[in-house]
Order: C-alpha cells, then structure tokens, then sequence
C-alpha cells in the first residue's frame, strides 16, 4: 500500500546502513520523490536489486497497482553521487555515528542541496549543537532520530540545537505528522530522551554482571520473563556493542552522576575490544545464531530481589522523565509500549510493584 502524500516532498536520504536501507524502505510507502546516497557501487547495486525485487513482487501480488508502480520507479534514484540531492527539501542524514564523519559529510552537501532544504541527521547520541557548530546555515539544521526498524516503531524525536528555527521544527513535525510517526520536540539536556529512560536500568545490570553475582542470561531471562520482551544484553547485541558504547559516551554528558554508568561502558568495551560486536559480528554477549535454551520456568522465585531493583530502576527513568515535564503520562505510555514492545503501562506497574517515586 502506497500512502499519497498532501505535500511534494523531495526526501535524501544518505547511508545505505541498517537504518539508511530501513528508513528508505519505509518512505517508499509514501509518494515522495525519494533519492539515497550510498558509499560504494556495490552498494548502489545491491540497493538496486532489492528495491527492483521488492517493487515487482508488489505488483505480482496487487500489493501495488501500475500507476504507483510506474510513479516509484521514475521517482526513485539510488546513487553514490551527491550532486543528485540538489532538488531534496529534506535530507536525512544515516550514516555512521562518528562527530567528525558527519561534519565533513555537512561540509560537502551545504554546498549542493538548495536554501530552502532542511538539514536532518539521524544521530542517536550526538549533541546537534556539536554536530552543527560548523553548519553554514545552522537554522535549517536539526536532529531527527528514528528508531529501528522504523515500520514497527513508531516514534521519532526531533532534537532541536540552539540555532535551529521554528520554521524548521515546524517543517519536520508537519513531515512526521505525514509519515504518521509519534513524535517529542527535545531541546538542550532532554535531547535523545527516549534511549535515555532506560539508561540507569541497563547501568544496574550491567552493575550486577560486574559484581558477578549472576551471568548476563540470568539477568536476560529475568527481564524477558517479567518485564520486556528482549532482555537487556540481548537488545545491545542487537543495537551492536560498538554503537551502544559511543551512545552511552555521549548520553552521560546530559546525566548527574556519570560513574553509574561506568560498569556498563567497561563491560561494552571489553566486548567491542574482542571484536564481539553483537548480531553483526555474529558473536556479542551471546553467540549467534542463539541456541535454544530452556529458561527456569520461575526464575522470580530465585531472584525476586534482583527483580524488584531492576523494575525500580526503569521506573526511575520513567518517573523522573515526567516530573521534569519533558511529556505527559499519555506520552510516557506511548513511547513505552512504542520502545520495548510492551502492553503494561508504567505507572499501573508502578502501582502493583508499590513503587514510590523519589
């Protein structure tokens, strides 16, 4: 199904990554004139079949009809040029999470897309006040974080610097508004809040691991059985060790008391030392593909105490979030339920928990 878009909208997208491909995949559900950048001609190529395939099995299941299937095919160009963005009014920016890529990435595309473009990085973790301090036009630039994979979840935060414009932010909540994605406007210290509210949770496992009380499955299996359907070293592999530990790195800088997180960049930068980078690598906390183990049935009774903290710490996150009216309970619940995938509001847990906020 192709959604029609009230706006003609000339998207860029830049980085054939994970998130570059997911988030190109998605807006092909919209008739937006759709251009991405990759690094290689291999990619380019490999980008190319896929999106071929993908189009014609569409239309040998009617999942298309042949009007849309014509309007994607002229309308979509896949590319190691840069030049080929100079008629995008938006850009997105996908590519690897390093300050200094990204800046000498700005550099070159200032000078090619127009005036009226808006400049978007998908950083997860960089300041956009430090990701932008070199921009030419710092007003049209923000931060605009989608979460992966970008079907399924359906939030976005835009991460607004200090220079950034009203018309702008206005600009992109009007495109997510079209695109149908939930969204939080983010200034200063709340920036990448909704990684951040379960910082401190993912710090205190990484705590008891460190103390080695238990082993990471234990942990995992614990979580998985009472509270999210990933456990907590599971999800990094996911993410990918590397990743997870440039994002804590930076995220420490907007938190009050850094050292809690220390145990949890010890234990990513052993992994990342080892080369265990999670699914990626195919090896991480886990090996991969996983083996299937059968869990304790009961590991509540075991580790009831255990339990109880790390319930506590993700209600911290949770509670500290809305007493600092970054977003209300209706939103909280949201990005929960959106983020990990759950059906238990927070703040009912809270209260069957007996949880008291500080």
């Amino acid at each position: 199904m192709i959604l029609k878009s009230t706006v003609t909208y000339r998207v860029g997208i830049i980085g054939c990554g994970k998130m570059g491909k997911d988030l190109f995949d998605f807006l092909n559900g919209f008739t937006f004139h759709l251009t991405i950048v990759c690094k290689s001609e291999e990619s380019v190529e490999q980008m190319k079949l896929a999106f071929d395939k993908k189009l014609k099995r569409a239309l040998k299941y009617q999942l298309i009809d042949q009007d849309i299937f014509n309007f994607r095919n002229q309308n979509t160009l896949i590319t190691k040029d840069l030049n080929q963005l100079a008629s995008c009014n938006l850009l997105i920016e996908s590519i690897t999470e390093d300050l200094h890529l990204k800046r000498e990435l700005f550099k070159q595309i200032e000078i090619v897309v127009p005036k009226n473009c808006i400049i978007a990085s998908n950083t997860s973790s960089i300041s956009p006040n430090q990701l932008f301090k070199k921009a030419l036009h710092k007003e049209r630039c923000v931060g605009l974080h989608f979460f992966f994979p970008v079907a399924v979840k359906d939030l976005a935060e835009i991460n607004v610097s200090e220079k950034t414009d009203e018309k702008t932010v206005l600009s992109v909540k009007e495109f997510l508004n079209e695109i149908g994605k939930f969204h939080l406007v983010l200034h200063g210290k709340d920036h990448f809040l909704i990684n951040r509210i379960f910082l401190k949770m993912q710090a205190g496992c990484c705590q008891i691991i460190k103390e080695e009380k238990y082993q990471v499955h234990e942990i995992d299996e614990l979580v998985t059985y009472e509270l999210f359907p990933i456990g907590i070293f599971e999800f990094f592999d996911h993410v990918g060790n590397d990743v997870m530990l440039q994002s804590v790195k930076n995220y420490i800088k907007y938190e009050n008391d850094p050292l809690l997180y220390q145990p949890m960049m010890d234990l990513l930068e052993a992994k990342v030392n080892e080369g265990r980078l999670g699914i990626k690598t195919a090896s991480g906390f886990y090996e991969y593909p996983r083996k299937k183990i059968v869990p304790d049935i009961e590991p509540k009774k075991k580790m009831d105490h255990i339990l109880q903290q790390i319930t506590h710490w993700y209600l911290d996150g949770v509670y500290d979030t809305v007493r600092n009216s970054i977003c209300t309970d209706d939103e909280m619940e949201h990005i929960v339920k959106a983020y990990m995938m759950v059906e238990k509001n927070p703040f009912v847990l809270a209260k069957e928990v007996g949880y008291t906020p500080k």
